[in-house]
């Protein structure tokens, strides 16, 4: 056996912690009670002997420090330790060094100057508290020591002075004994209160370990389940609070209404401001949904600038309408972010159960077809799901499938309306026309797939088709020697959001020889509004700085108009033709035609009425000092080759058509 002597100092010298303190007082209460009971059951064992008094005196002493250790523990018990300081540790081995003193009293009175009697009995009794002691007290070493040495201590001090004749060689015996079982004791007590502190040291780990694992597994869930930026339940969350609505309906009949808002210019907020605003913005409609319905259990965010709400009890779709009206008003209070008063306004598109769908999926699915319907429409409005939504969407999947395969079989083609002086009646230009008509459809209004193209991203294959196009007419008609002026190619909104692409086919017009000569520009105030377009004015500026005209159409349709004129280096203006169909009978109308030609006057561009149809209104727009006409009155758009005779003749070569839109 080999006792760890450095590591018994450094155990003694190192103060108990408060599991080891707890460990002690807790089994404080059951040294005690055997304390006594070996106590008294001595004493009734050694019957009415010659030593009556002091055992009487003995018993009742230990008795009563077992009360008032027994009280003491139970005081100490009802106490948190955080940490033990050195009073507390001197205590704990003060106490155990007491508790242990009746049997050190016992065995230096019978051993040392009894008569022989009960001395079996004793050390017996003796040896049993000694290990009792050590297991009792193991988890603090000094208090454990403490118990032990004063005990074996009365042994061998009283075996000592007790009579040589008496015991002859066990004097020695029982000397070495006690020291060999106290050392014994004192290793077991130190590897057992060794053993506990590792348990307590993985036990703390463990828990530590779970703790968290506990919390990593409560953050999952957050992740899983809640938007970290609005603190709302996120899409997946959202998505199983819709499928226990639907469940819910399918065991009780009740009907509820799922709404789909979209934030309305929120890529312009973080655009300007950046997405820290941006976030910002998102966390502010979050409070303002959860406060409108009184909590978030049935809000939440889908991603982006989409949030969901499931609207309980509904009572059909007057309703809903009725609930998004108050809702968009609410969400459009002004909101002070970044020094700025930022509109939050919203879209919202809506669907019923169980009226449009009793599954979330396809319930999901309604909703959303009624958003991009209330975007397109007008944003700040709420649009409910009807069919004619879902046939809207398939018209314009049909159409784009279509205009995929009309890409690959050349089924595009370009047409050109002339523009003709009002005082000469000279071919001065055209407007190049895309027209396209669909093998089971027929022909589609250019708005109508043009809308299509720009939303399903072909509109940068169009453009190239009607570029390469323009200017292979165009090359054409100077080897034919014609003079047809400038070709006006209309420029989309989208062609400005990509500028990139718009000057690719610019260069690749001009490689081939087709200059600002040959071609101007035509633009719509759709280049300047909605978003992407905050890069229009200086792309447009480029352009002119090269040498294209350009052309501003539909002018005096759009409230923005004026204001574009004076900033933009427009060289012509385009008279709108729903204008122009009422300068016979209607005074606004010729009084509006009238101020649009002397605006262009003023500020020295060309005026260009459109959609021109009958002689009286071109004798009217000539006196108001219109310069260009162009409208069924003279042609309608032509074929390249069409437009090229109507070049050498000045008329077409068969009756005029019907008239009608140009475009």
């Amino acid at each position: 056996m080999r006792i760890p002597a450095s590591q018994i100092r450094a155990a003694l010298r190192a103060p108990p912690s408060p599991e080891d303190v707890a460990s002690v007082t807790e089994s404080t209460g059951v040294g005690v009670l055997i304390t006594a009971i070996n106590a008294l059951v001595y004493t009734l064992s050694v019957g009415w002997s010659d030593n009556i008094g002091f055992h009487l005196a003995w018993l009742v002493s230990t008795l009563l420090l077992c009360l008032f250790m027994y009280f003491r523990s139970r005081r100490v018990m009802g106490h948190k330790l955080r940490r033990v300081s050195r009073r507390t540790a001197r205590k704990l081995v003060a106490f155990s060094a007491l508790l242990a003193l009746p049997w050190a009293i016992l065995a230096f009175h019978v051993l040392g100057f009894g008569n022989g009697e009960h001395e079996v009995t004793v050390l017996m009794i003796c040896a049993g508290m000694v290990a009792g002691g050590t297991f009792m007290l193991h988890r603090v070493l000094a208090a454990a020591l403490a118990f032990n040495w004063v005990i074996l201590g009365a042994l061998i001090v009283a075996s000592q002075i007790q009579d040589v004749h008496v015991h002859g060689d066990h004097i020695w015996s029982t000397t070495v004994y006690a020291a060999v079982y106290g050392l014994f004791l004192t290793e077991v007590a130190f590897r057992t209160g060794q053993t506990a502190r590792e348990r307590d040291a993985s036990l703390t780990a463990l828990s530590t370990a779970v703790a968290r694992l506990e919390s990593a597994q409560a953050q999952n869930h957050r992740l899983a389940h809640m938007d970290l930026v609005t603190g709302l339940p996120n899409r997946k969350s959202f998505s199983d609070r819709l499928a226990e609505m639907a469940a819910r309906h399918r065991e009780t009949g009740q009907g509820f209404a799922l709404l789909l808002l979209d934030l309305d210019r929120f890529k312009n907020v973080n655009d300007v401001f950046g997405h820290a605003i941006g976030d910002e913005l998102l966390l502010l409609v979050a409070e303002r949904l959860s406060k409108f319905f009184g909590g978030d259990d049935n809000v939440g965010r889908l991603g982006g600038d989409e949030f969901a709400v499931v609207l309980d009890n509904s009572a059909g779709a007057g309703r809903v309408r009725a609930v998004a009206a108050e809702l968009i008003a609410f969400l459009n209070v002004p909101a002070d972010l970044a020094g700025r008063q930022i509109h939050p306004g919203t879209s919202i598109g809506a669907a019923l159960c169980p009226e449009h769908s009793v599954e979330p999926s396809a319930l999901m699915l309604d909703a959303d077809l009624a958003l991009q319907g209330a975007k397109r429409s007008r944003r700040g409005t709420c649009v409910v799901f009807d069919e004619r939504l879902r046939s809207d969407v398939i018209f314009r999947d049909t159409l784009e499938e279509g205009l995929r395969r009309a890409f690959d079989l050349d089924q595009t083609h370009i047409v050109y309306q002339p523009k003709l002086s009002l005082a000469t009646g000279d071919v001065i230009g055209a407007e190049a026309l895309l027209r396209w008509r669909h093998p089971e459809l027929g022909p589609i209004p250019p708005e109508r797939f043009l809308e299509v193209a720009s939303e399903r991203g072909l509109l940068p294959t169009l453009s190239r088709i009607v570029a390469d196009a323009v200017a292979s007419d165009i090359l054409a008609w100077r080897r034919a020697g014609l003079d047809f002026g400038k070709v006006a190619i209309n420029i989309h909104p989208d062609d400005l959001k990509s500028p990139e692409l718009l000057m690719e086919n610019i260069a690749a017009l001009e490689a081939r020889g087709v200059t600002n000569r040959d071609l101007m520009l035509e633009i719509t105030e759709g280049c300047f509004i909605g978003r992407g377009t905050d890069a229009a004015e200086l792309v447009l500026d480029g352009l002119a700085d090269r040498g294209f005209e350009l052309s501003l159409d539909d002018f005096g349709t759009g409230h923005a108009s004026f204001s574009h004129l004076k900033k933009l280096p427009v060289s012509e203006i385009k008279i709108d033709r729903s204008f122009v169909a009422g300068i016979t009978d209607n005074r606004d109308d010729r009084s509006i035609v009238a101020a649009i030609a002397e605006i262009a006057r003023g500020m020295g561009i060309r005026s260009v009425a459109e959609g021109v149809e009958r002689p009286e209104q071109r004798a009217i727009l000539e006196e108001m000092g219109v310069d260009i006409g162009q409208g069924f009155l003279w042609a309608p758009p032509l074929e390249a080759r069409a437009f090229s005779d109507f070049l050498r003749t000045g008329s077409l070569a068969g009756p005029a058509p019907a008239p009608g839109r140009a475009r």
